[in-house]
Parts: C-alpha cells; sequence; structure tokens
C-alpha cells in the first residue's frame, strides 16, 4: 500500500512540475513572440485549464501525502507536501492582478499593457515553477533515501 501512495504521490506531483515547467519553457517564450492578439488567444484557454487541474492535484498530492504520513509516522511527507500550497498565496498576491488584466473579455492585445503583463507573467510564474521542481525533487529525495 505504501509503495503504491508513493508511486501515486511521485506521478502526481510530477505531473504539476510537468506542467508548470510546460508553461515556463514552452508556452511563456511562445506568448512572448507571437503577435499579442495571438498571444491572448494562446493565454486564457491554457489558463482556464491549468489553473484548476493544478490546484485539483495539489490537493491530491497533499491527501495522498497525509495518508502516507499517517501509515508511516512519517511527517515529512505531508509536510514537503503542504509547501505546495505556497502557491496559493504567492497565485493571489503577485500573480491574480496580471491573470486578471489578461483573462478580461476587454483586454486590448495590442496595448503595451498587455505585452508588459505577458512578459512580467513568465517571470512570475517561474518562481512557482522553481517551487514545484523543489518540492517534486524533495519528494523524489524522501523516496530514495527512504525518509
Amino acid at each position: 500500500m505504501n509503495d503504491i501512495l508513493i508511486v501515486l504521490v511521485l506521478s502526481l506531483m510530477g505531473i504539476q512540475f510537468g506542467v508548470a515547467l510546460t508553461a515556463s519553457v514552452i508556452i511563456h517564450p511562445i506568448l512572448v513572440k507571437v503577435e499579442k492578439t495571438v498571444a491572448i488567444e494562446i493565454f486564457k484557454p491554457f489558463f482556464d485549464k491549468t489553473h484548476i487541474l493544478v490546484l485539483i492535484l495539489s490537493i491530491f498530492i497533499t491527501i495522498l501525502a497525509l495518508v502516507y504520513s499517517i501509515f508511516t509516522g512519517n511527517l515529512w511527507w505531508v509536510g514537503v507536501s503542504l509547501l505546495l500550497h505556497l502557491n496559493g498565496p504567492y497565485t493571489l498576491l503577485f500573480m491574480m492582478p496580471i491573470n486578471k488584466r489578461l483573462m478580461d473579455k476587454n483586454v486590448d492585445p495590442g496595448s503595451e499593457k498587455t505585452a508588459e503583463d505577458l512578459k512580467k507573467w513568465g517571470k512570475l510564474h517561474l518562481v512557482r515553477t522553481v517551487l514545484n521542481g523543489i518540492i517534486f525533487l524533495a519528494f523524489v529525495i524522501l523516496t530514495v533515501y527512504n525518509f
């Protein structure tokens, strides 16, 4: 049972990190390179799909890590999973104003503010990507060294 929980936590965290990494190294460079009208057309559906997926993954990862911690008495797993939830306040404080402007139905794709927001979004999202990578690596270390 414990092995199944570890595989699930690692798999789901790998997916979460993969989504974040894709946003930072694939999607964002495309957004700043294409015409701003196209960038907004790409950003909106990408944001709609990924923000819900990431929230659901975070919840499942934490629940699975909690169950693992209860079964094994190893609180490191739930502790590391709780770090995922630092993304929430970070997003609300720093990214949400930009997300709202970019998602607004009246956003002006040709404005300088939109271009600036798209660039800034990528830099802010990189922080989330690094955090997800550190958490994924922490779970791998916990697995390898049997913490």
